[in-house]
Order: structure tokens, then C-alpha cells, then sequence
């Protein structure tokens, strides 16, 4: 029989989960996949399941991957009067008092009965009745597709890799062959569904974000749409070199039917063959449009559809499996930076996040696509994700997979056999434009645009040797607070006042779910950094602050993930009120609503236990910060950005000030946990 792959679109829920793993197996083994995914399937060819290490050959089965989805739970609504006293708790530390009393004033009014925010709670919970997520079209459009800055840097996040030697074309090209191909193993899995469920605290969680393949996001006059493509119509990737575009098959169909990878050596032939036929820079590179304000590439890719010419080439990119993108070697990157790691990891990231401008390799991409492979000549690699498509955790279960397959189990991709005459597979072919003056002044304007973006943007990496999630577990509190303290500490040494604060909080535990937020800043995060500045407290109380600051972060992190927070709840009645006709309630009016979404720190926790990679995003308010980081056993692997035009904000100080905080926190138990000094 025809195996079925599923394409769901993700989207964004959360929702009390109280359904145990082993109530489940059960029911869902009598349900067809189908059936679980309500029968969101497309029937295609058969697949040819991939070759893969023994040891990791009982741990992918075909069928497994959407298992509970039928059972999960819905979003709810949680009680109004509970989301908007969690509310006022939130924008307490941000407040004085007067505009706390003026807030609560306004609150009152809100959720008095009878009144505007009784209104909007009814019509949401009859919304969540009708849907599986009341949440989730809302939330697609408001934070991803409607929103119209450039999604680089301000959008889409970038996972670094560890420097690779390169010494010479056919090491390049069998590189990049073996990243396409563990990548590509990848996609048959999530196509067979064969990736075993995750499961958090006993729970299953949603699996609706792992389809990140032939997906691309295509531009529109208000909001841009995802356009995803059914494998049999998506066999190929698309190779960028130099800005020249390159259309290769990677799926071919065996004698018997199925569809197969391409031999590794086949790719290495084709991917040498593309370096040397384009030894120049392309004179109109088109990827730069990609880099550009949504409105102004929406423009100009009108422009560039009109020619039959340029829209077969489109369709290519846009139908594409993902993107390999060729990078030409820095000048400033040299094997001696390897020996540097923060340094290197520095430089890597910003070049997977931006390109580091149209003179390097910012129009080396094409940053609609879901996917993106970056591989330099010189061993600086990495991934870049269109965050519209999935958050990081499906994202980082790719490059986890790909980089294990080709580090820690060291696979043979070139010695796998193919059943078919090698002769007979598709040779790489070019893309081609037919470039107007108009595209040309737009391709002009975009360098413009991108270079100057990327000079704004100031990306630190580093990484803290001094201890890992090994401190803070010893002290019996959680790493994750533990940092979100530190965060908020450093930003408090280098301000004098607190700031709002926004850490990612996974909601799939839920049907369809991705993120909400946790508001890290509180009344005990704000005492502790306070106690922490101020000579005169003692160390008991410092320890005590600290106590009470990350179990209140652990308390609204369970909100967060439990679909009980603020955020996404207050979303729901403000677009309500908006798709009603309604005057915006006074509510989302008041400044401390403003203060209390204006994230001056933006931050997510990515633990990748065995592995040196870093993941950074861009600031989301021109003041602020970002902060990604992977806390791992004995050390922590951390990315600071915020834009140089700001005088307010500096990276490298950022980074600086972390690590004091970060040392001073443990510190403090020293005296009282004589176990610290050994550590």
C-alpha cells in the first residue's frame, strides 16, 4: 500500500494537559494516522525508508510520529478574573505606584460584569467550542504573517556549527554532501512518519511543527502565506553559489517505485560541477530581495512573476525540499579563529543569521524558505529557520540528527548503493532571470537596505566555562530560573530599573501548540536583583531572594506551559474586540499594558545536551536584547544581540555583565555550601 505524509499547518495553542502517556497507547495504536491528523493527508509514492547507524535503527518506525495527535487536548480559555489578576501581579515590578493604582482602576472596569471584557471572555469561549485551536489562525497571522519587517534578523533565528576543515573543492563538496544527505534522512523520517513522538513529564506533546520540508513562505500585499508542496512534487533542493541558483534532484525513483536518496557520490559530482561553473558573483543577485520589508518584496516579486521566465524559476525555490547555501570564504575567518572559539562562533553566527551583508553573503540565500543549509568554503556552517513554519525545538531535532549522524556515529554516506544507473540521474541545472531595470533598482535598494541592517546589528557568542545546569541543581533550584535571574540581573546592574522580560515557553503538550509567554520579570526577580546590588544585605538574604525568584519563574513557567499565562489569553479578547468593530478597550490603551509587552529582553532556553552549537535571533524592540542560550551540564553556550543605533544597548558589555552575575550568584553560597568549592 502507498505510504500517506501528512501536511498540517502549524499554528499555536496551549492548553491544560492531563493526559498520561501510558492511558494512551491503547486508543490511539486503533487509529489509523488519518484519523489522527483528521485526515489532513495527501497519498504519494512509495518511500524507501533510509539507511541509518544500527544503533539508532529501533528507534525511528514508520507510523509512529502522530500517534496521540487525535487525543490531544484543546486550547482553552482559562477564567478572565484569573488571567487579569495574573496580570496585575505581571506589571507590578514595572509600575509606580500611581500607575499601578491607575491600572488596577482600569482592570476593574474591564472585568466588571456586564461589562466590555464579560463581552469578549463569552464570545472567546463560544470561539474555542467550535475549534480545535481558538488560538491558532490569529496567532499565525499577528506575530508571523502579517508582521512586515524583513524576516532577518528580526524574525528568523540561525543555528551555528562547530569550524569543519576544508582544505580543499572535493572536501567542500563532500561537506555539504553529507550535511544535504543526513538532512535529507531527516525529511524521509518526517515524511514516513517514522520520529518517535516527544513526550515531556509523561505527556505527549504535538508533533504538527516536524514537517519543516517544501515549505516557503510567499509574500503578500497585507500578510504573507506558507506554501507547502507534497513530496511528489518537491524531489528536489535548491543550491545557491555565488547568488547563482542551481535546481538538484535528491529524490530519484528505484526500479520497484519508491523514492530513494540520491548517492552521496552523484551529490559531491554535481555540487564540485556548480562550484566551478560560476567563479564570479552573480550581477543581479536575486536573493537579496528576499532580505527586504515584506511590503517592498511583495512589490517586487509582482514584478518579477510577470515574465514566464522568472516565475518557472520561482517556483523551483518556492516548491524547493529546503536550501543549500555555498558560502564564499571571509577574509577574517582563518583556521587559527578555530583555536578562538568565542571569536569564531561570533563570526558564524551572524553569518548564518544575516549573510554579513550583499558583499559576502547575504544574497547567498533565500530567507523564505523554511530551511535553510549554510556551508562555507572555509568550515563555517550552520542552519537558518523561517520562524513562521516551526519554533526551535523541531528545528534543533534537525541539526541535533544531522550532526550526530555525521560526528558522533561517523556514517558512511558515500559507501549506501543505489539501485538505479547513476548515469541516468539529473545533472544540476541552473535558474535563470530575465532581470528589468525595475528589479535591478530594487536588487540596488535591498544591498542598500541589508547592509545597512547587518552593520546595526551587534551578535556576541560566548560561552561560560565556569559551571553549567551542574550549580543550580546542586542548590535545588532550576537551572532555567537560575539564568532568567542572571539575565535580569545583568541588565539591572547595566539600567538601574527593571525591564520587561519574555522567555519562550513551549505549549505542545497541546494540539497545535507552540509558545506562550513567561513574563520572567516579578516582584521577587526585581527584589533579588535589588538585594543583589545592594551592599548592605547580607548573604542569607541574598540566597533567600534568589530562593523565591526562580520558584516564582518555575511557578509562571508552568503557567506558560499549562496554557494558563497572560499573553496569548489577552491576545484573543483584543482581536476579538478588533474583528468585532469595537473601540480597542482601555485596557490595551493603558501604558502599562504597553510597558508590559515592550520585551527590552527577549529570551529562550535551547538545551542541546552533547553538542556545541549556538542559537541566536535578533532584538524584537530596537532597545532591547536578545538572549538565546543552551545551558548544558558543566558550561552554557549563550548569544547576545541588540542594534548598535541604540545608545541604550551593548552586546559585548551585556555579555560581560552576565558573566559577573552568573559568578556572583554562585558565589553567594559559598559560605553556606562548603560542596561549591569544589566545583
Amino acid at each position: 500500500a502507498a505510504l500517506k505524509t501528512y501536511w498540517v499547518w502549524p499554528s499555536v495553542c496551549q492548553a491544560i494537559c492531563k493526559i498520561d502517556v501510558s492511558t494512551l497507547e491503547q486508543s490511539a495504536a486503533t487509529m489509523s494516522t488519518s484519523q489522527l491528523l483528521n485526515g489532513a493527508a495527501h497519498t504519494v509514492s512509495k518511500l524507501q525508508f533510509p539507511a541509518l547507524p544500527r544503533e539508532l535503527m529501533d528507534r525511528y518506525k514508520p507510523g509512529q510520529m502522530f500517534q496521540y495527535q487525535s487525543v490531544l487536548p484543546k486550547l482553552p480559555v482559562p477564567p478572565l478574573q484569573q488571567t487579569l489578576a495574573k496580570y496585575l501581579t505581571s506589571v507590578q515590578p514595572l509600575l509606580s505606584a500611581d500607575e499601578l493604582e491607575r491600572t488596577k482602576h482600569i482592570v476593574n472596569e474591564f472585568v466588571q460584569s456586564g461589562g466590555v471584557g464579560e463581552v469578549l471572555q463569552k464570545a472567546l469561549v463560544q470561539r474555542a467550542k467550535t475549534q480545535d485551536n481558538w488560538l491558532s489562525d490569529w496567532w499565525l497571522h499577528a506575530a508571523y504573517m502579517g508582521y512586515r519587517l524583513p524576516v532577518v534578523v528580526h524574525s528568523s533565528p540561525a543555528i551555528g556549527y562547530p569550524q569543519q576543515a576544508v582544505p580543499d573543492l572535493d572536501s567542500f563538496a563532500k561537506l555539504a554532501a553529507r550535511y544535504i544527505l543526513a538532512t535529507e534522512k531527516w525529511n524521509l523520517l518526517v515524511q514516513l512518519e517514522a520520529i518517535p513522538p516527544d513526550v515531556y513529564r509523561n505527556k505527549p506533546m504535538c508533533m504538527s511543527q516536524y514537517p519543516l520540508y517544501s515549505c516557503c513562505r510567499i509574500p503578500g500585499a497585507a500578510a504573507d502565506t506558507l506554501r507547502r508542496t507534497p513530496i511528489q512534487d518537491s524531489r528536489h533542493i535548491v543550491v545557491i553559489h555565488n547568488e547563482h541558483f542551481y535546481k538538484l534532484d535528491v529524490l530519484y525513483e528505484t526500479p520497484t517505485g519508491e523514492l530513494a536518496v540520491v548517492p552521496g557520490s552523484h551529490l559531491v559530482e554535481q555540487l564540485k560541477a556548480i562550484v566551478v561553473s560560476d567563479v564570479e558573483p552573480c550581477k543581479f543577485p536575486i536573493g537579496l530581495l528576499t532580505t527586504e520589508h515584506r511590503d517592498t518584496w511583495y512589490q517586487a516579486r509582482e514584478k518579477l512573476n510577470k515574465d514566464p521566465v522568472n516565475r518557472a524559476s520561482l517556483e523551483t525555490i518556492e516548491t524547493a525540499q529546503f536550501v543549500v547555501c555555498l558560502d564564499r570564504p571571509h577574509p577574517n575567518l582563518h583556521t587559527g579563529l578555530a583555536n578562538q572559539h568565542d571569536s569564531y562562533s561570533t563570526f558564524i553566527a551572524n553569518r548564518c543569521l544575516h549573510g554579513s551583508g550583499s558583499r559576502y553573503n547575504s544574497g547567498n540565500r533565500w530567507f523564505d524558505s523554511s530551511i535553510q543549509l549554510v556551508v562555507g568554503k572555509d568550515g563555517g556552517c550552520g542552519t537558518l529557520l523561517e520562524h513562521g513554519s516551526a519554533d526551535g525545538p523541531p528545528a534543533v531535532s534537525i541539526n541535533v540528527f544531522t550532526l550526530q549522524l555525521m560526528f558522533k556515529y561517523k556514517y558512511d554516506f558515500f559507501s549506501e548503493k543505489c539501485s538505479l544507473d547513476p548515469g541516468l540521474l539529473k545533472p544540476a541545472s541552473k535558474l535563470t532571470w530575465n532581470i528589468s531595470s525595475q528589479t535591478a533598482q530594487d536588487i540596488e535598494n535591498a544591498k542598500k537596505s541589508i547592509d545597512s541592517l547587518v552593520a546595526d546589528v551587534d551578535l556576541q557568542t560566548f560561552i561560560f566555562t565556569d559551571f553549567g545546569k551542574n550549580v543550580p541543581k546542586q542548590l535545588k533550584l532550576s537551572p532555567d530560573g537560575f539564568i532568567q535571574n542572571a539575565i535580569q540581573l545583568a541588565y539591572y546592574k547595566l539600567n538601574g530599573k527593571p525591564t520587561a522580560m519574555y522567555e519562550s515557553g513551549a505549549t505542545r503538550w497541546f494540539k497545535f501548540g507552540r509558545t506562550d509567554t513567561i513574563r520572567s520579570t516579578t516582584n521577587a526577580s526585581l527584589s533579588f536583583v535589588k538585594t543583589m546590588c545592594d551592599p548592605t544585605t547580607s548573604t542569607e538574604q541574598k540566597i533567600l531572594a534568589l530562593q523565591q525568584a526562580t520558584h516564582t519563574h518555575t511557578e509562571y513557567t508552568n503557567d506558560a506551559i499549562s496554557g494558563t499565562a497572560v499573553d496569548r489569553h489577552l491576545l484573543g479578547l483584543r482581536l476579538l474586540a478588533r474583528e468585532a468593530g469595537m473601540e480597542t478597550p482601555e485596557i490595551f490603551k493603558d501604558p502599562a499594558y504597553g510597558k508590559s509587552v515592550h520585551f527590552c529582553l527577549s529570551t529562550s532556553q535551547v538545551p542541546v545536551e552533547s553538542l556545541p552549537i549556538f542559537l541566536c535571533f535578533g532584538a524584537v524592540v530596537e532597545d532591547g536584547y536578545g538572549v538565546c542560550y543552551n545551558p548544558q551540564e558543566e558550561r552554557i553556550y549563550i548569544s547576545v544581540s541588540s542594534f548598535r543605533h541604540c545608545p541604550h544597548t551593548d552586546s559585548v558589555l551585556f555579555a560581560k555583565k552576565l558573566t559577573e552575575s552568573l559568578r556572583e550568584m554562585k558565589n553567594i553560597f559559598k559560605t553556606v555550601q562548603p560542596i561549591l568549592s569544589k566545583l
